[in-house]
C-alpha cells in the first residue's frame, strides 16, 4: 500500500471529498463495511458479524484511523499508563497520538474501552482534515459548545448525518461511512479517456470510456492541467460530469483561437487546436416549463454567462407579475425561477434580455414566452354503448400519472370506477366500473388533476351517462405472427363472433420504421382452424398476384381493427411482429385413410375449397383405377380442411394404393392458389395401404 504523509492526506482530502448526501452511494453501509474490510480497514468480530449498532470504542477508532491513514507504526515508549505494550492497540493508539488526531482523557490516561460520541468522533475526522474554526452548516441539535464547530465542519463534508443530539454514542456504522468517504477519495482511479474536444472557447469536453460516478455532477479540477502552445497555463475554473456518467465539460478561462492546446488528465496528456472564436448567439430552446412551487425551466441552447442569467432585470413578465428567484444549472444551460402569486385562469408573457453565452454574445429580446395558471377542464363524457367504457376527454393535456389514479372518479348509486387509463392522445381518459344496472343513468364526478403545468382542475360535476347493463366482453390482441409471407395470424383474449372475423382488418402498417401502403391489398379472412380465438387473413396484391410481403429480417407493426368491444388503450390495439423467410405454400394433400371397404378421407395441408370427385384419382399400386361414386361434403362453396370419398369399386385388403390428383381444381380457401398436382415432372401421390 502506498504510504501518506498526514499533512498531504489532509490537503487532498479538503480538495477533494464531494459535497454529497449523507450517505450516498449505491451501497449499503453493510457493503461499505466488507468492501473495506477487505481493505483490511476495518475487521469483523470472531463472529463474523460487523456489528454496525453497537457503540464504538476509543481504541477501535484508533485502529481504524491508523489504517484508513496509513501512520506509521513508530517504537516509542508508552505515553498512556492505561495502554501498555501488550495490548493489541498499543501501536495505533501511539501513531494516532504522535499524528495529534487523538490525545487522552486525562493526564496519561486514553480510556481505550471508553466510548466515542457522535461530537467527539466530527473532533477528530475533522482534526484528520487540517480544518479549525466553524462550519456553514447550521447545527440544530444538542452538541457541546467545544465541539459546535467541528460538528458544523463535518456536516458540511457530509461526514456526520443531521442528528437532534450530538453529545450521543456513536456507533461503528457511523464510522464505516466517514471512513468509506476518506478511502475513495484517496485511491481515485486515472480516468479512461476516449476522446477530448472543444466545446467552445471556454469550456472542453472529455469522453470517456468508462463510465464514471459522482455523488453530485462535480469532480476535482486540480487533476486537469491546460496549457496553450506558448505554455501558457489556462485556468479549469470548474469540471462537470455529464448525467450518463460518459463525459465530463471542463470550464476554463478564456481559450485564444486557432491555437495547440494540451489537456493534461491525471497525468496522461491529450492534444488539440482551438476552435475560432465563438459569435453565434445564445437562444431559448423552449417555452418554460413548470415545476413545483411556481418553479419553472428555462434552457437555453449553449452555456450562458451566470452574471446575465440570473440578473431578474433581464426578465420581465407582464400583468404585475415578478420574478422571485433565479439560478442557474451546473451545465450553465437551465435557468429556473420562480414567480410572485400568480392569478387563476391568467396567462402571462415574459420578455429575456441581455444573456450573455460564455464568449460575450448576447441573445436577441425573446417576447413570445409565455406561463399560465389555467385549470384543466372536463369537455365531453360518454359511453360506448358495445362496451360501457366511459371516456372523459379534458380540453387540454393532463398529468399521466394522476389521470390513472381511480380515485379521481367517483359516480353516484354505487357505481364503481375499477380502472383509468389516459389515451395516447393525453387528454382522454377512458373508465371501466362495476356492472351497470340495466334503465338507470349515473352522474360522474372528476377532481384533483392537474395539467401537464401542474395546474390542478376545479372539481367538475353533473356529467350524466345511460347504463349498459350487458357489454360486449373487451377483446385483447394478444399477439400478431407471420405465418408465412403472404399470411398473417391474429390471436385475441377471448372467442371471436361470425361479425368479428367479418370485420377484422390490418391498418397502419409500418416496415421497419416507415409506414407501408396496403393500397393495392386484397384481404382474405378466415378463422384459424381449430381455435375459436385466432384468424388467419392472407394477402395478395393486385399488381404482383401472390408477391412476398412479410419478408425475414424486418419488423412490422399493425393495428387491428374492427373487433367489438377491442382495447386500443394506450395502443393495445397495434402489435410488433417479424418477417420470415417461409413463402406461401400451395394448398396440398397431407394423408389418405381408409375408412372402410368403400370409403377413404383425404386431409390437407390449410383450408381448401371447390372439392369435387373429379379432382381426385384413386389407383391401386401398379394398378388400374377404382372409380369416385360421391365426395361430403358435396358442395364446391364449402371451405373444408378434409373430404370423404366413397368409391363405386372396393378396395382390397392387404393392397397399397394411391391418390393423385387433377390440375385447375381444388384451391386455397382464398380462391387465389391451386393446389399441388405434381412434383417436378412427376404426379405428386398420396400411397395408403388397406
Amino acid at each position: 500500500m502506498r504510504k501518506i504523509v498526514l499533512a498531504g492526506l489532509s490537503l487532498l482530502l479538503l480538495l477533494s471529498l464531494p459535497f454529497t448526501a449523507w450517505g450516498a452511494s449505491n451501497l449499503s453501509t453493510e457493503q461499505k463495511f466488507e468492501a473495506l474490510k477487505q481493505k483490511n480497514i476495518f475487521t469483523g468480530f470472531a463472529d463474523g458479524s460487523s456489528r454496525l449498532y453497537e457503540p464504538m470504542s476509543r481504541e477501535q477508532l484508533a485502529a481504524v484511523l491508523f489504517r484508513l491513514m496509513e501512520l506509521p507504526a513508530g517504537n516509542a515508549a508508552p505515553s498512556y499508563n492505561d495502554v501498555l505494550k501488550t495490548r493489541w492497540s498499543f501501536k495505533e493508539i501511539e501513531a494516532v497520538t504522535r499524528a495529534q488526531l487523538m490525545n487522552g482523557t486525562k493526564t496519561r490516561i486514553f480510556s481505550p474501552e471508553a466510548n466515542v460520541t457522535v461530537e467527539q468522533l466530527a473532533v477528530i475526522l475533522v482534526r484528520s482534515y487540517g480544518l479549525s474554526g466553524g462550519g456553514s452548516t447550521p447545527v440544530t441539535g444538542r452538541v457541546s459548545k467545544w465541539a459546535r464547530g467541528a460538528v458544523s465542519l463535518a456536516l458540511d463534508r457530509k461526514l456526520i448525518p443531521q442528528l437532534g443530539d450530538y453529545t450521543v454514542d456513536a456507533n461503528r456504522g457511523l464510522l464505516v461511512e466517514a471512513a468509506y468517504t476518506v478511502y475513495e477519495d484517496t485511491h481515485v482511479e486515472p480516468l479512461k479517456v476516449r476522446s477530448v474536444e472543444q466545446i467552445s472557447n471556454q469550456s472542453v469536453r472529455i469522453n470517456l470510456l468508462q463510465w464514471v460516478n459522482s455523488y453530485d455532477t462535480s469532480i476535482d479540477t486540480s487533476r486537469f492541467v491546460l496549457k496553450d502552445g506558448y505554455g501558457n497555463s489556462r485556468t479549469v475554473y470548474q469540471a462537470t460530469i455529464s448525467q450518463d456518467g460518459m463525459s465530463i465539460v471542463l470550464w476554463t478561462d478564456r481559450q485564444i483561437a486557432g491555437l495547440f492546446h494540451t489537456l493534461s488528465i491525471d497525468g496522461n496528456v491529450w492534444s488539440y487546436t482551438s476552435a475560432s472564436d465563438d459569435t453565434t448567439k445564445p437562444t431559448i430552446v423552449s417555452q418554460p416549463v413548470k415545476l413545483p412551487n411556481r418553479a419553472y425551466e428555462l434552457r437555453f441552447s449553449e452555456p450562458v454567462d451566470q452574471s446575465s442569467a440570473t440578473n431578474a432585470n433581464n426578465y420581465q413578465f407582464n400583468n404585475g407579475l415578478k420574478i422571485k428567484t433565479l439560478q442557474l444549472s451546473p451545465d450553465q444551460r437551465v435557468v429556473t425561477f420562480t414567480t410572485s402569486d400568480q392569478a387563476e385562469d391568467k396567462t402571462y408573457q415574459l420578455t429575456v434580455r441581455n444573456v450573455k453565452d460564455l464568449a460575450g454574445n448576447v441573445m436577441d429580446t425573446r417576447s413570445d414566452l409565455y406561463i399560465n395558471n389555467v385549470k384543466p377542464k372536463v369537455t365531453e363524457v360518454k359511453i360506448d354503448v358495445t362496451t360501457a367504457i366511459v371516456s372523459v376527454v379534458f380540453k387540454e393535456k393532463i398529468d399521466p400519472q394522476q389521470a390513472v389514479q381511480t380515485y379521481h372518479y367517483s359516480i353516484d348509486k354505487g357505481l364503481v370506477v375499477t380502472q383509468a387509463v389516459l389515451e395516447n392522445d393525453g387528454k382522454t381518459v377512458t373508465l371501466r366500473t362495476s356492472p351497470q344496472q340495466d334503465g338507470s343513468y349515473y352522474t360522474l364526478t372528476i377532481s384533483g388533476i392537474p395539467d401537464l403545468a401542474g395546474n390542478v382542475m376545479d372539481p367538475s360535476t353533473n356529467w350524466k351517462f345511460g347504463a349498459v347493463s350487458n357489454p360486449v366482453i373487451q377483446a385483447t390482441v394478444q399477439s400478431i405472427s407471420a405465418v408465412n409471407q403472404n399470411t398473417l395470424e391474429i390471436v385475441f383474449n377471448r372467442a371471436l363472433s361470425d361479425a368479428d372475423v367479418k370485420n377484422v382488418k390490418i391498418t397502419n402498417l409500418t416496415d421497419n420504421g416507415p409506414g407501408a401502403s396496403m393500397s393495392d391489398w386484397s384481404a382474405f379472412v378466415q378463422r384459424t382452424p381449430g381455435s375459436d380465438r385466432a384468424v388467419t387473413i392472407q394477402y395478395r396484391t393486385r399488381s404482383s398476384g401472390n408477391p412476398a410481403l412479410f419478408t425475414s429480417g424486418h419488423v412490422y407493426t399493425a393495428r387491428v381493427t374492427g373487433v367489438a368491444g377491442l382495447n386500443a388503450s394506450g395502443g393495445a390495439d397495434t402489435t410488433a411482429f417479424g418477417g420470415t423467410v417461409v413463402s406461401n405454400p400451395v394448398p396440398y394433400a397431407t394423408q389418405a385413410i381408409v375408412l372402410d371397404g368403400n370409403t377413404i378421407k383425404v386431409m390437407f395441408s390449410e383450408p381448401i375449397k371447390n372439392a369435387s370427385r373429379f379432382a381426385f384419382y384413386i389407383n391401386e399400386k401398379d394398378g388400374g383405377e377404382l372409380r369416385i361414386d360421391s365426395i361430403d361434403p358435396d358442395d364446391k362453396g364449402n371451405i373444408v380442411t378434409e373430404v370423404i370419398l366413397r368409391l363405386k369399386d372396393g378396395l382390397q385388403p392387404r393392397k397399397q394404393y394411391a391418390v393423385s390428383f387433377r390440375p385447375d381444381t381444388i384451391t386455397d380457401a382464398a380462391g387465389w392458389n391451386g393446389w399441388k398436382t405434381a412434383e417436378g415432372n412427376q404426379p405428386f401421390f398420396v400411397y395408403f395401404n388397406t
